[in-house]
């Protein structure tokens, strides 16, 4: 007798189809049972679609943004109080336990996408379309497998739709997770198309696999003694990323505007649709994080405050770096005063958020916009605009520059080059006499910038702020421990470099999962 993965046991009751809003129209699988299915190309699409559908689940704050961002130094909890969503805020401040929904919905989020993939990828219907839409799922499941390694630390590694009854979950090696996250992406890719139709925005592409894997490799090879080999292997596969049909943008602002989703730097973006009505595929998280009591703003909706910057980040941009900070965070000039000056009536009550984590700050890459910017269709709070990004053109300027610096065969002058290419399209704003160059940077801030890998780390800070990957970056560079140590010196442990598998699902495998992993944390790489 056979059994469905412990963590997935319903998570196939209803798959729905979903993407960017061009194909979210699909209809859902309804009425069918798995053993029926997967007979024909349109099945095999719709099938897919439920696979993509996994990966914008989120329940409050249990998604990749706010999560990577509230985790690290960049921002905290937010809130009315210490208790509004008080299982983030046990993991804001590493005082968190095995019991906590937001640990729990990171890690049922990735199995629930790594089980449809499996019926998919299994199934034995075959064409030239289902090659495609597998090679899409052998992505996304790679993408849970990665995702699931680094923030839980090596993990179970799932490829059926069942096991047997007596069949232990354990987590696998680092090593053996990041083997399969390879070979799924290296069998996918060359079945990947270089671009999909209009459409179609907003599905895998070529590109998309190669960049996941190529920051696969950047994990792998920090987490493995910086293993300088394993740094070149993501080198050709970023250097084909820039040969595709991306380009940087001289307006920085403009990637996160509204109705920017899917633009010319978008390589992975979670599609979210206002327009779903009952399916509600929209960004949930985003009326979490709006403004706390922010009236009458001509394009912005109130929230319920969570999520907010810190000033250490606002701090933290060079003077020359206007543009960028200013679209990561809004401060009350920018939400109150400048549209009062345009003759508008802005009220915010800052005095209604937690104080001890209020600073002043909203994030301003993913916008609470109200209904003359979005037409939300349905549900307000879970049909909210903004796709994710979450691998962007800009970064993989920053990911080729670092295998540059770290990989065997050094190349600093292209590294420079690559980091300068970066600031003078979203520093400069396309012209180079508007920011200095790394060269200028470690001339002009000798103590801050003693070598081009700490120009690098400000870089990667400052380009992807509020875009999640801030605790990510901490942990994989081994940095965490000197950052959140210093900001949390009694609650800080080197457990805490991952985050717990919820006791639910330690307790379904019979005690084979363990809570934390055992294995050694990284360090920081030497230059």
């Amino acid at each position: 007798m056979k059994k469905k993965i412990i963590y997935l046991c319903s998570c196939l009751a209803i798959l729905f189809s979903a993407c960017s809003d061009e194909f979210l129209t699909n209809s859902p699988i309804m009425g069918s049972t798995e053993e029926g299915y997967y007979q024909s190309d349109e099945q095999m699409f719709n099938a897919l679609m439920a696979v993509y559908n996994a990966i914008q689940i989120d329940n409050a704050l249990a998604h990749y943004v706010p999560f990577g961002e509230i985790r690290s130094d960049n921002a905290k909890t937010g809130g009315g109080n210490a208790n509004d969503q008080a299982d983030m805020q046990r993991l804001e401040d590493f005082t968190n336990t095995d019991v906590n929904y937001v640990s729990a919905g990171l890690w049922s989020r990735s199995y629930t996408g790594i089980y449809r993939a499996n019926l998919l990828i299994n199934a034995e219907y075959d064409s030239e379309l289902a090659r495609l839409y597998k090679a899409e799922a052998k992505v996304l499941r790679a993408w849970f497998h990665f995702d699931l390694l680094r923030t839980y630390g090596p993990c179970f590694i799932s490829l059926e739709t069942n096991y047997p009854d007596n069949f232990e979950f354990i987590r696998d090696t680092r090593e053996n997770v990041n083997k399969q996250i390879e070979k799924d992406l290296l069998e996918a890719i060359p079945l990947l198309v270089t671009k999909h139709p209009d459409e179609m925005v907003g599905r895998l592409t070529q590109a998309s696999g190669q960049a996941i894997l190529a920051k696969t490799y950047m994990y792998w090879a920090d987490w493995d003694n910086d293993n300088k080999s394993i740094f070149d292997k993501a080198i050709p596969l970023l250097q084909e990323v820039m040969k595709a049909h991306y380009t940087l943008s001289n307006d920085y602002a403009s990637l996160f505007a509204p109705q920017a989703e899917n633009n010319n730097e978008s390589i992975f973006e979670i599609q979210r649709s206002t327009q779903s009505g009952n399916y509600q595929l929209g960004n949930h998280w985003v009326m979490f994080c709006g403004p706390r009591n922010l009236g009458d703003h001509p394009d912005v909706l109130a929230g319920w405050g969570l999520w907010v910057p810190q000033m250490n980040l606002y701090d933290y941009f060079l003077e020359e770096d206007a543009v960028r900070r200013s679209t990561a965070l809004l401060t009350y000039d920018d939400l109150v005063t400048k549209p009062n000056e345009e003759g508008h009536d802005v009220s915010w009550e800052t005095g209604a958020y937690n104080p001890e984590d209020f600073e002043g700050l909203e994030q301003g890459k993913y916008v609470n916009w109200n209904q003359s910017v979005y037409t939300v269709v349905g549900n307000l709070i879970r049909n909210r605009p903004g796709n994710e990004r979450l691998i962007r053109y800009g970064e993989i300027y920053l990911l080729l520059a670092e295998c540059h610096l770290r990989g065997s065969t050094r190349d600093e002058a292209e590294a420079k080059r690559l980091i300068d290419d970066l600031r003078v399209a979203h520093v400069g704003g396309g012209d180079a006499s508007k920011c200095m160059s790394v060269d200028e940077l470690m001339t002009a801030y000798p103590d801050r910038f003693p070598n081009p890998l700490e120009v690098l780390w400000y870089e990667r800070r400052c380009e992807l702020a509020g875009e999640g990957d801030r605790w990510y970056d901490l942990v994989r560079t081994g940095r965490a421990a000197q950052v959140m140590g210093a900001l949390y010196p009694d609650a800080w442990d080197d457990k805490d470099y991952y985050i717990p598998i919820s006791q639910v699902e330690t307790g379904a495998s019979g005690g084979s999962l363990t809570t934390y992993p055992d294995e050694p944390v990284p360090t920081p790489p030497v230059y």
